[in-house]
């Protein structure tokens, strides 16, 4: 389940580990989350290289960027 605390649609999160192969992210890419879909635990994000692509909640590593 994603905790509201920890993230929000418009957060600007960091990657900070993701198992998916197919995707040029890396550690350390950055973007602005998007939507938030809790039923399927799926946070997504609009990354800075173009890419959109939800991160999982349970999964992938990320930390918000505070301003």
């Amino acid at each position: 389940m994603i905790n509201e605390k920890i993230v929000n649609v418009g957060d600007r999160v960091e990657l900070l580990e993701m198992l998916d192969t197919m995707t040029k992210l890396q550690k350390g890419s950055k973007g602005i989350v998007t939507k938030i879909e809790e039923d399927q635990d799926l946070i997504w994000v609009e990354w800075d290289n173009g890419e959109k692509l939800a991160l999982l909640a349970d999964v992938d590593k990320f930390k918000v960027i505070r301003k």
